[in-house]
């Protein structure tokens, strides 16, 4: 997994990046009729262009958004870290052994059956070619020593790993692992990312028109009924229609909602706000971005010390960190929030802001710190440098441009002591990698060259499980480890708004937004 390029394309999202979806309206407020018995056409915005339609090459939540109704994952994953059927219908699953029953009567966008060996394909393709294939299969069961079977009379497909890894289920659950039909695989790379391949989705809609740049079009497939069974999937009816623009900026959408020209739309700036305490709306919110602060722990480095990270943890304050993005956000007690499987919320693991104890070890000490610029110009970035000033440290802040951030931070040795790392991961397996393993330069993820070897030890041991209390035992061990080594210091969330009008709802399954349970409800 190259760190530049899927840490880049996360902090893009957090900037450019934001769904907003939306409904025509008619004369009640509600969704306009389409014209096809009855059901409404559905708007939908987004504030940059997808960058590609192929699920196993998405890098940005405009492209997860898309692509998730055109390709279905196997199963899905529901609050809590519940798996909810999705394609396949049941499953097992040992550390080295996850066997899936596909649902019975399943096809393709071109109205072929949808057959195990299909689906074999498409998973040797993600397996092959997608990020995210590294953590559904793991690390040391790359290539072939991950094998995929289909039996075509019992309607299963099976994966058996090298070595055991308990984490196949919550991957095949990810937008990036959605199945994709034999015409879009023999249509290639290219075709799949430009937008419609005719007969290729396995989702619930499937493309008309695609303008890249400018709009989209998609229409709901008759007879699909494999829609993940999220436990609160709303009452109501998908549209038959998906109109898909490009927008502009998030002032514009919220206009739109006001005049009644959209109906949902995500927002993550103050704009939000207008729309709290009306009745003809409602306002969901959930974690967008996970703020914690990171060490270069790197021999010579300051946050090589032990006491300068308790110190540093010591000079900040969550509460402050969080309003300088108005306070909206979530305080952490982990790398990740409260959303996720197994996350630690034992707020004794974190070391207290206590100013005074931090001036007597931070007092002329020299520290480089680095942030990405794309989350509110770097305020954030800003406070922290501010607040380790105030103890007394010598700081030099960069507020970099997302490409230079993901350079310096992630992709090399570069010269920073500490940074402000915005995460959009909200699982602790994929969010944990980067403190753990080989450097960057070694072909690994630990961008810090963090050694803690009890978090690498329960990291394993819950990695490797597919026991739910064991798993989540050694969770706790791992952030435990890190968490009182302030190998990371959690701060806080940057949230986004769903503001939905009346008449359309949507399941936020795990905190986010899922685009395919969008109905409307009147």
């Amino acid at each position: 997994m190259p760190r530049s390029r899927f840490l880049s394309g996360a902090i893009t999202v957090a900037a450019t990046s934001l769904l907003a979806s939306a409904c025509t309206t008619g004369p009640t407020g509600g969704p306009s009729s389409s014209g096809d018995k009855g059901r409404a056409t559905v708007k939908v915005g987004f504030t940059s262009d997808v960058t590609s339609f192929d699920p196993a090459k998405g890098a940005g939540s405009t492209d997860y958004a898309l692509t998730s109704l055109l390709y279905q994952p196997l199963i899905g994953q529901d609050d809590g870290g519940t798996f909810v059927a999705g394609l396949a219908d049941t499953w097992t699953s040992t550390p080295t052994k996850t066997s899936l029953t596909l649902k019975k009567g399943l096809t393709c966008s071109d109205g072929s059956a949808l057959t195990p060996s299909q689906v074999v394909a498409s998973l040797k393709r993600y397996r092959a070619h997608s990020a995210g294939a590294l953590l559904t299969f793991g690390a040391a069961n790359t290539g072939e020593k991950t094998t995929i079977t289909g039996d075509e009379a019992a309607g299963t497909v099976t994966i058996t790993t090298a070595t055991p890894w308990g984490e196949v289920l919550a991957g095949l659950s990810g937008t990036a692992a959605g199945i994709v039909c034999k015409a879009g695989l023999e249509a290639g790379a290219a075709a799949l990312a430009q937008g419609a391949v005719e007969g290729a989705a396995t989702g619930p809609y499937e493309m008309v028109t695609a303008r890249r740049g400018a709009s989209y079009e998609l229409r709901l497939r008759k007879g699909f009924k494999a829609y993940p069974r999220f436990a609160s999937m709303p009452a109501g009816e998908p549209a038959d229609r998906l109109r898909v623009q490009i927008s502009k900026n998030e002032s514009t959408l919220a206009n739109q909602l006001q005049t009644g020209a959209l109906d949902l739309a995500p927002l993550t700036g103050t704009d939000a706000t207008r729309f709290t305490g009306n009745d003809t709306f409602t306002v969901e919110s959930a974690p967008f971005i996970r703020n914690y602060i990171a060490f270069n722990q790197r021999p010579g480095r300051p946050g090589a010390d032990p006491k300068v990270r308790k110190a540093i943890a010591q000079a900040v304050s969550v509460k402050a960190f969080n309003n300088v993005f108005g306070g909206t956000g979530q305080p952490l007690t982990s790398y990740v929030d409260e959303k996720a499987a197994c996350v630690s919320t034992d707020g004794s693991l974190l070391t207290r802001t206590d100013t005074a104890a931090a001036k007597q070890v931070l007092k002329g000490v020299s520290i480089k710190l680095e942030g990405s610029n794309a989350v509110a110009g770097g305020a954030g970035n800003s406070y922290v440098a501010e607040a380790l000033r105030a103890a007394g440290a010598e700081v030099k802040l960069t507020n970099a441009d997302n490409a230079a951030w993901a350079t310096d931070v992630t992709a090399n040795q570069g010269d920073w002591d500490a940074t402000v790392f915005p995460l959009i991961s909200g699982t602790l397996a994929r969010g944990g990698t980067y403190f753990l393993g080989p450097e960057p330069a070694k072909g690994g993820l630990n961008y810090g060259a963090v050694k803690n070897a009890a978090y690498a030890e329960n990291y394993a041991a819950a990695t490797s499980t597919t026991d739910r209390n064991a798993k989540c035992a050694a969770w706790q061990k791992a952030q435990e480890a890190l968490l009182k080594a302030n190998d990371v210091i959690p701060l806080a969330t940057v949230d986004v708004h769903y503001v939905a009008r009346r008449g359309v709802a949507f399941a936020m399954p795990g905190g986010s937004l899922s685009v395919s349970t969008l109905r409307v409800t009147g």
